[in-house]
């Protein structure tokens, strides 16, 4: 099962973030120069065409003044249509070669006729320019470069275009240049509020992109590895995993070892490992991730900082923890330099806390075998004596019999002999059914139906075995516990419920299983028990707990016995009849 808070955790560590302010305010972001740069260009020539027209009737009357602005005017647009500014650089050079270009644009008016130019409008362009990529403060200042430009302008040259004042045009040119700067101004503000806007949301889909990243790389994680109960198949398949999601190079797993409080190699891959650990011997990195809760990056084992094998660029350590303890501590390295980001610590995170649950999981599973290995040498030794113990002993009570009656011995002794036979038939059969082994090649649905045909030719009761899903499988090591389950029951069936028929079902679903072993023999009162030690059902209900499945037997007396191991959803539960 995905561990809910490791996941969490590691989805709140995402970045979330924006532009500052310090951003907003002096940086124009690339997708805005881009849209405006092609517009500044396009309002530059169109002032320059404003001002040739303007200007030839006074060029064709020997006028030279407005042939010289346009000129000047002329060389300096195309100058920035080749090398335009680099709007809202925080450069003061760039500051200044936009000042600069108002001044000569400004000098050039005035020369031509001051207000009365007919290049007015290129002085305008380069004032707006200035607002737009600096913002209002530097619009004034351009503003008040271009009135004294122009000014100067006027008193250098003799003013060859006939002027006319009129007052009331001239404010209304000096307004428009004042709305020009404000109206730079407000766009400016409102384009970087937008791209602001723009970019904090596209910063938030991609935490999100990266959120869903983490949850697909989880669930893949949290379906794989749960579904192994040894640490070998857990190794084997975090392995796989940390390759294919951080290109590990270099991976290096200890567990701690509960007894003796060392730490054992699980897993070297890349790397050379001791057979054993004390936590003061365990290399550098993996001491610092035991004592972070979050993953130790190193983006750089070059200098200084050393890895788990020299020659790597980039580490990432981490401890592993189930249920509020240690577990074991992890180690990936890649030869690449800065290989690793916040990214995929906060991945590794999410990994980390599925790997500690599911190696803590098979280790326990691991002392629920070892602990079953005891009470399997006793059942071993229970059946032995049940089966085998009875008969000797009624086979030598025989032969002391005969030896007493030696008169009519042949047809006693091929009496015993078939007893005999009995007997080694019980034991092989008991020996068959320890041998018997669920594993990859042949899962519990393809043996089930053969261990029930051998139970109906050994007993000459019916039995009939049903598969849902022939190609249903579930891990090797519960499917032989629900295969001892299911020859235990059998066994009860023989030694005790005189059953006429038996019925048994074997039904797989995803992770969901269910084992129903149904006879119609005389049953018994479950509400008063049953004699444990003849039926079997301590050993049976301690296999089912130790898979993480549910036992239940129904039985009534005269009314027969159900037997059913159960694991996932009940929506299908089955009665007894």
């Amino acid at each position: 099962m995905l561990h809910a808070g490791g996941a969490l955790a590691a989805l709140r560590a995402l970045p979330y973030g924006g532009i500052d302010d310090a951003t907003r305010q002096f940086e124009l972001p690339l997708a805005v120069r881009a849209a405006v740069t092609p517009a500044i260009a396009a309002l530059r020539w169109s002032s320059i065409a404003y001002g040739m027209v303007f200007a030839a009737p006074a060029a064709f009357r020997g006028q030279w003044a407005p042939v010289l602005a346009l000129a000047v005017c002329l060389f300096l647009t195309t100058w920035r249509t080749i090398l335009p500014l680099r709007l809202a650089s925080t450069s003061w050079n760039d500051r200044a070669l936009s000042l600069l270009d108002v001044a000569v644009f400004g000098m050039a008016v005035g020369y031509s006729g001051g207000l009365d130019s007919p290049f007015i409008f290129c002085l305008m362009t380069a004032v707006v320019v200035v607002a737009f990529g600096w913002g209002g403060v530097p619009g004034g200042a351009a503003l008040t470069v271009a009135a004294a430009s122009t000014v100067t302008g006027i008193t250098l040259g003799d003013t060859v275009l006939a002027r006319q004042a009129q007052d009331q045009r001239d404010l209304a040119l000096i307004a428009a240049f004042i709305l020009a700067v404000a109206g730079a101004t407000y766009l400016r503000k409102r384009l970087l509020d937008d791209e602001a806007r723009r970019a904090v949301l596209d910063e938030q889909v991609r935490t999100l992109t990266d959120a869903n990243d983490l949850l697909n790389l989880l669930t893949v994680t949290a379906r794989t590895l749960p579904s192994s109960l040894t640490q070998r198949e857990v190794v084997e398949s975090a392995r796989d995993q940390l390759v294919d999601t951080f290109d590990a190079r270099v991976i290096a797993l200890v567990v701690l070892s509960d007894t003796d409080g060392e730490w054992t190699p699980n897993l070297a891959a890349g790397c050379q490992l001791a057979s054993r650990y004390s936590t003061d011997e365990l290399p550098e990195p993996l001491r610092t991730a035991l004592r972070n809760e979050r993953p130790v990056t190193r983006e750089d084992l070059t200098r200084g900082e050393r890895g788990l094998v020299d020659g790597m660029g980039s580490g990432m350590y981490v401890r592993l923890g189930a249920r509020g303890t240690t577990v074991g501590v992890l180690g990936l390295e890649h030869p690449g330099i800065g290989r690793y980001t916040a990214r995929d610590a906060t991945m590794l995170s999410g990994v980390a806390d599925i790997l500690g649950l599911t190696l803590d999981n098979a280790r326990w599973f691991g002392r629920l075998r070892r602990l079953g290995a005891d009470d399997e040498r006793t059942r071993i030794a229970r059946d032995l004596h049940d089966r085998l113990g009875q008969w000797l002993t009624y086979i030598g009570i025989e032969i002391e019999r005969i030896a007493a009656h030696p008169d009519d011995i042949e047809p006693e002794l091929e009496r015993l002999r078939s007893d005999v036979t009995s007997a080694i038939d019980d034991l092989r059969e008991t020996l068959r059914q320890l041998r018997t082994n669920a594993t990859e090649e042949r899962p519990l649905a393809a043996l089930a139906p053969a261990v029930v045909d051998r139970f109906t030719e050994r007993t000459r009761i019916p039995a009939q075995c049903s598969v849902d899903d022939p190609d249903g499988q579930l891990p090797v090591a519960v499917e032989n516990e629900v295969l001892r389950i299911l020859q235990e029951a059998l066994n009860n069936v023989e030694r005790h419920a005189e059953a006429r028929r038996v019925e048994v079902r074997w039904t797989v679903a995803g992770g969901n299983y269910r084992l129903t072993v149904r006879d119609d023999g005389k049953g018994f009162d479950t509400s008063r028990g049953a004699r444990e030690s003849a039926y079997g059902l301590v050993g049976m209900k301690e296999r089912a707990d130790a898979i993480g499945a549910r036992l239940e037997i129904l039985s009534t007396p005269g009314g027969g016995t159900t037997v059913t191991v159960v694991a996932g959803d009940d929506r299908n539960k089955e009665t007894a009849p």
